[in-house]
């Protein structure tokens, strides 16, 4: 399936992340770096809005807990290492602080891209 929008993520749309996570308890990392993506760039859209768009807002607030809360589960099978899920919740963390406080958490605005990208080669590295 090809990228979905943030708002496709964020409602649980066919083939989003969020739905694989909640459903088939599946962490989909193509999907997961397509949220990464999606979220980074509404932060860089809206980011000198004086209002956010309200359903953006809630989906963003939500998944801010719950994809740390659900994939810690001890069901959930965890088939990355410990870090790559780490560094991914720090980064669901960042990514929301940036869009809600409309600033960068980091000194450099591509400090999150850098984070993104070494999220991609932790994956396929499996380190």
């Amino acid at each position: 399936m090809s990228d979905l929008k943030l708002i496709d993520e964020l409602n649980a749309e066919e083939g989003s992340f969020i739905l694989e996570l909640r459903t088939e308890l599946s962490w989909n990392h193509n999907s997961f770096i397509n949220l990464l993506n999606e979220l980074n760039k509404e932060y860089k859209n809206s980011r000198n809005d004086k209002k956010l768009d309200r359903e953006i807002a809630c989906g963003i607030w939500y998944i801010s807990n719950f994809i740390e809360d659900w994939s810690q589960h001890e069901n959930f099978p965890k088939i990355l290492p410990d870090s790559y899920y780490e560094k991914s919740y720090q980064l669901i963390n960042d990514l929301t602080y940036q869009y809600f406080m409309a600033e960068s958490i980091y000194q450099s605005e591509s400090e999150i891209e850098k984070k993104i990208d070494e999220i991609k080669t932790i994956c396929q590295h499996g380190v």
